[in-house]
């Protein structure tokens, strides 16, 4: 099951796309296959990257990410058969650009990261750690 985008995204973002590129023409209907294994690699694409950056199944779907899996969705129907056009190619690229800025931190989508833990009630949380001094002027006595 499709974790970022469903079907009915695809439907609601471009229908006539949709069909272009998932009608079976055996059928005359949508293949849910070919569109679930497109939300798939999709979701599969966009885990790789985020996966150093969040603890994952992500609590929620940003919108941000929502739109991002659309479009590489869009690009696995095409590639499917040979219909990727420039656009989606270029459609595809910009979408992983976006992923990979968020993965990287340049983009916040506001979710709670491993090493940031979320406000507790009286604000940010500062970790401090206090133990016994490793290195002091009598432990290093003839080293320096």
């Amino acid at each position: 099951m499709a974790i970022y985008a469903t079907k009915q995204d695809l439907e609601t973002r471009d229908g006539s796309m949709l069909y272009n590129l998932a009608l079976d023409r055996s059928t005359d209907t949508l293949n849910d296959t070919w569109i679930d294994e497109a939300l798939t690699a999709a979701d599969d694409e966009i885990n790789g990257y985020l996966s150093r950056r969040f603890v994952l199944p992500l609590p929620t779907v940003p919108d941000l990410l929502k739109r991002q899996a659309i479009v590489i969705a869009f690009y696995w129907l095409g590639d499917r058969d040979p219909q990727v056009t420039n656009l989606l190619q270029d459609r595809y690229d910009r979408a992983i650009s976006k992923v990979k800025e968020i993965a990287a931190g340049k983009v916040v989508l506001g979710l709670p990261t491993p090493d940031m833990p979320p406000e507790g009630a009286v604000g940010k949380v500062e970790l401090v750690q206090e133990g016994e001094r490793l290195f002091t002027r009598d432990s290093l006595r003839g080293v320096l």
